[in-house]
């Protein structure tokens, strides 16, 4: 059930915006009986040129009077002109020449699991409902990485509350703590008298004649 490129409940194209779906029988058929009709009331020639003008956007004459349209299913866009020339001319002729005779190769979408046509098999296309023109020449995918990207935003650190203590504070010291011993205020003041060393720094009493500490002469 899930093997093909179309949801085989709602026929809902994979990869096309919603809404996009697989046309059915009878009105690929109404399609195919307008073009007739188109073709001969303009002995052809207008037909011809109506054609030619709207290959481009994936659509023959009966079709875009339809709200259809011809899709690539390799890129998820509309049918370039070139594959509408070689679908319309080509690929139809081809096999109506060589398995015309058969006659149930024009009615292979009744039982293809995408619907398809033997030519549309041959060019990997498909016809869909598209009457709002939602499928474009750039594919999905495309336009998905042509989006613009989002400005830079610096992330910030978040505020603590009134009443919070602030966890990107530094750790407080224990003298900083409620009831631990507090320093007394002012500078302390060297005893006098006292001789210090100038290489370590050392404080000596006054009667030492070399450092106590690293033992150099004061």
């Amino acid at each position: 059930w899930w093997e093909g490129t179309t949801c085989q409940f709602c026929w809902q194209l994979y990869g096309l915006p919603a809404g996009i779906v697989i046309s059915s029988a009878g009105k690929r058929c109404v399609a195919h009986l307008l073009e007739s009709v188109l073709a001969l009331a303009t002995c052809g020639i207008g037909y011809l040129i109506w054609s030619l003008i709207i290959f481009g956007n994936g659509q023959t004459p009966g079709k875009q009077l339809m709200g259809m349209r011809v899709v690539s299913i390799a890129t998820a866009t509309r049918a370039s002109w070139g594959t509408m020339f070689l679908r319309e001319f080509l690929a139809k002729l081809a096999i109506g020449l060589f398995l015309g005779w058969l006659v149930l190769p024009f009615f292979w979408l009744l039982w293809d699991k995408n619907k398809q046509q033997l030519w549309d098999k041959m060019l990997d296309t498909v016809v869909v409902d598209d009457p709002s023109s939602l499928v474009g020449s750039v594919s999905p995918a495309a336009r998905g990485y042509a989006q613009p990207q989002l400005p830079y935003q610096q992330y910030q650190l978040p505020q603590p509350g009134p009443h919070q203590p602030d966890p990107y504070a530094p750790p407080q010291t224990r003298y900083a703590q409620p009831g631990a011993y507090q320093p007394p205020q002012g500078s302390l003041s060297r005893p006098s008298g006292a001789r210090v060393c100038r290489t370590c720094g050392y404080e000596n009493s006054e009667s030492r004649q070399s450092c106590k500490s690293c033992r150099v002469p004061l």
